[in-house]
């Protein structure tokens, strides 16, 4: 078993850029606006939060899941086999128990948080639902939250590698030593609800965004999420690289892009490998 280092590209963000692009033109599109009414018209109010976010999430999820496991199952004969960063695909759970974890955290607890993260913004006061934002005040929100997630995220997850909780709620997640898609959801129903949802919640609850950026960032988030747990570095999609060591040594690396990493010195050996370096178990 052996892991292969490569430098993160510049264009690792292109794919991410791209559908934020095309977000920041459709928003200035008086014919998105006038359909836009008629959806939030036409729509209850809680399933324009609830349920649209729940359906966002879940066709980015399984649809990128579906798209790597094929990928895996071609093995060498797929063109992205060149950026598989792991050697070994035998250090992860067994599939139906994986299929198990996934199903209760997505058809149990995403509804259930969904639900809190929408009484949360109704006690607040939050009345933004029908808005469009304009272009740069989508690019800012957005900016805004994922600075939000990012430091939360770094800091949940520094907190799930304390002994106590890393012996009863991360340890789950951490039985994929070599990731891959559907690896971004199994996890324990506390790690679920409090680092990964919560991670996409802290911001929305304190930056109370349109219902527009919460899609779009719904969006984005899911899609970071599965790409840092691919195990597949693809020169456009955010590098997965850095989680990917995380799970190989499980010491360091806490972030999500590695930047709170660097400025904490919490990636010291990550930080001396070179681009095509290969390490061994």
């Amino acid at each position: 078993m052996s892991f292969r280092y490569s430098t993160a590209p510049w264009t690792q963000h292109s794919a991410a850029l791209v559908v934020l692009a095309l977000a920041s033109v459709a928003v200035e599109q008086p014919w998105l606006r006038d359909r836009w009414t008629d959806f939030v018209l036409g729509q209850p109010s809680w399933w324009r939060f609830v349920g649209a976010v729940f359906v966002i999430h879940g066709v980015v999820f399984w649809s990128m899941v579906a798209a790597f496991a094929w990928a895996a199952r071609r093995g060498d004969r797929s063109w992205i086999a060149k950026y598989r960063i792991q050697s070994d695909e035998k250090r992860r759970p067994p599939a139906a128990r994986v299929r198990r974890v996934v199903a209760l955290n997505q058809l149990f607890w995403s509804p259930v948080v969904l639900f809190a993260i929408w009484g949360l913004l109704q006690a607040r006061g939050w009345q933004r639902m029908s808005e469009l934002p304009s272009a740069l005040q989508l690019w800012a929100m957005m900016a805004g939250l994922t600075l939000c997630s990012a430091t939360y995220f770094y800091t949940s997850h520094r907190l799930l590698h304390r002994p106590w909780w890393m012996k009863r709620v991360h340890r789950v997640h951490h039985e994929f030593r070599s990731t891959t898609a559907v690896a971004a959801e199994y996890a324990h129903w506390f790690e679920f609800l409090v680092g990964n949802f919560g991670t996409m919640a802290f911001g929305v609850i304190l930056l109370a965004p349109s219902v527009f950026t919460i899609y779009v960032y719904t969006l984005l988030g899911t899609y970071t999420f599965v790409a840092h747990h691919s195990g597949y570095a693809i020169p456009w999609i955010s590098s997965p690289v850095h989680h990917d060591w995380h799970h190989f040594r499980s010491r360091e690396a806490f972030g999500t892009f590695g930047h709170l990493d660097r400025w904490l010195r919490t990636d010291r050996e990550f930080a001396g490998l070179r681009d095509g370096q290969k390490v061994g178990k």
